[in-house]
């Protein structure tokens, strides 16, 4: 479409399609590693709604990465304390399926983060201000009219919906994080794979007292299907507001659903026909449930993230978790090119990491989402799955020393094989008195965590020739192992290495002291 974007225009190192929780995200990472970056958002403000609840560990753990994981926690969702997702004909009724949460909240043996109970339209907000106080052009009100991708950059046409006014800007990287229905990617013409639309829901919300049929349960999302309706409820207050999202018939409209309509089906789900309700608002359009994959997450310089890349079913805060992975992936490869000290191979890795892990969990989130909704399969192994999918999502290929034995897709995080590809575990370390961890050294730069003195000579050499910043910590001098698992966790000897990547990924290992070998591994890594 480069005939309909006039030539010149500012230029800008990134700009970023979608100001949701992906964009915003990738606009705080990219700022941390000092990138000039513009990002655009079709919508006039951030997000009203309280949509995803809450942030798993993985995911704070590369807000702690960039001094957000404070601030995150100084804020809490209304429903805070609560945890029952369930299944049920009616909310007076019996559970059919409650899904176990126990083995997904116990991580404190995998990471020294925890949970965090935010909502999504708490989240973004923080996550705008953060962004414009480090620096970032952050326009609401504005999107994407136009592409012409190439591989050298991106010319992109900008639409005030203010004014109208159109402006073209010249970036190196484009990341469209622009939603579901993503009109970039449509633009460069990437299509899609997956379960299709699993349902079409509308948005109801009322205010009620359900204290008595809640029977003291503190619920996340009730699925309730009967022959009157079909849809799940959840709080927005934690008291007396709710939203109840219901399936609409093929055909069926928003239209359809009057104030006395939507009294009638919330009564149904409910299980009390004289239920004293107050009908706030219904949403004016329907909204889907999908499960899609991107055939591409790059093209040429054009990088598509979260719901873009991959529209997955709302259950176990997968979708918010991926985009916020995305993000961190693509943020540290693209600073690392724009600063000249890697290849533009760096940045075209983000597909071939990100594009299976988008696959593997949107297949998990659709068999979990049947599973809510009444249909087969066993919901202890689906919290085990989720919980191995949390942190024991690996690699297959991209910005590291693959060894012989590919990892497998998603490894047992509890038995980590400590090879490049897969994260670096958690093990309990102690600095001067004060426990620590590997995850938080990640962040800024490599990190070579070893067991011998033999390579400090070594790390300062390539950290001087290859311009980036690699951080040498030794277990047993500044760092004490106080589990004594360290070495087996990593899969190396007290004369091995470990390579860390800005994103607590293994890029590279030695189980010997082999400290030549330390300046070709960062080369291919990096590639140069």
């Amino acid at each position: 479409m480069a005939e309909h974007i006039p030539t010149g225009g500012p230029h800008i190192p990134v700009l970023i399609a979608g100001g949701g929780v992906t964009g915003l995200s990738a606009a705080v990472f990219l700022a941390w590693y000092g990138v000039p970056t513009l990002l655009v958002e079709r919508h006039r403000e951030p997000l009203s709604d309280p949509r995803a609840r809450a942030l798993n560990p993985r995911t704070m753990e590369l807000y702690r990465a960039v001094d957000l994981e404070d601030a995150i926690r100084e804020v809490r969702s209304p429903i805070a304390d609560h945890g029952v997702v369930a299944h049920a004909e009616t909310l007076v009724g019996p559970e059919l399926v409650r899904l176990p949460n126990r083995l997904v909240a116990d991580t404190g043996a995998l990471s020294p983060c925890g949970w965090a109970a935010i909502d999504q339209n708490q989240l973004e907000p923080l996550l705008r201000d953060r962004a414009v106080s480090a620096g970032v052009d952050v326009r609401y009100d504005t999107e994407v009219v136009a592409v012409d991708d190439g591989p050298d950059g991106v010319v992109a046409l900008l639409r005030s919906h203010r004014t109208g006014h159109e402006q073209p800007v010249r970036a190196d990287y484009l990341v469209a994080a622009d939603g579901a229905h993503s009109p970039v990617r449509r633009m460069l013409g990437i299509g899609q794979d997956g379960s299709g639309t699993l349902a079409r829901k509308v948005n109801v919300y009322f205010d009620a007292d359900l204290h008595e049929p809640l029977r003291e349960r503190k619920i996340v999302a009730l699925t309730l299907r009967n022959p009157a309706v079909h849809g799940f409820l959840t709080s927005i207050d934690g008291v007396k507001r709710w939203r109840f999202a219901i399936s609409l018939e093929p055909g069926e409209d928003a239209a359809a659903f009057t104030e006395t309509r939507c009294v009638r089906l919330v009564r149904a789900a409910i299980g009390m026909d004289d239920l004293p309700i107050v009908i706030d608002r219904v949403s004016d359009t329907p909204w889907e449930i999908t499960g899609h994959v991107t055939h591409r997450m790059c093209a040429d310089r054009v990088l598509v993230a979260g719901d873009a890349a991959h529209a997955m079913p709302p259950v176990g805060t997968f979708g918010v978790a991926t985009g916020v992975q995305d993000a961190f992936n693509l943020a540290w490869k693209i600073a690392l090119h724009h600063r000249g000290l890697a290849g533009p191979g760096l940045p075209a890795s983000y597909e071939a990491e990100r594009l299976p892990v988008a696959q593997h969990t949107t297949r998990l989130t659709v068999e979990r989402y049947g599973l809510v909704n009444g249909g087969p399969g066993d919901a202890r192994e689906s919290a085990v799955r989720q919980r191995m999918t949390m942190f024991g999502y690996t690699y297959p290929a991209g910005a590291f020393v693959p060894e012989d034995v590919t990892p497998h897709l998603v490894e047992d995080p509890d038995h980590p094989s400590g090879a490049p590809g897969t994260r670096a575990p958690h093990v309990p370390l102690e600095h001067n008195g004060i426990l620590t961890s590997p995850v938080d050294m990640m962040g800024r730069g490599f990190v070579l965590l070893t067991g011998s003195a033999g390579w400090d000579r070594a790390t300062a050499e390539v950290a001087d020739r290859s311009g980036v910043r690699i951080d040498h910590c030794r277990i047993g001098r500044s760092l004490r192992d106080t589990t004594g698992t360290f070495a087996r966790r990593y899969g190396i000897t007290d004369d091995g290495a470990v390579l860390i990547r800005p994103d607590g990924f293994i890029a590279w290992r030695t189980r010997t002291a082999d400290t030549d070998a330390l300046a070709e591994a960062v080369d291919r890594v990096l590639f140069r």
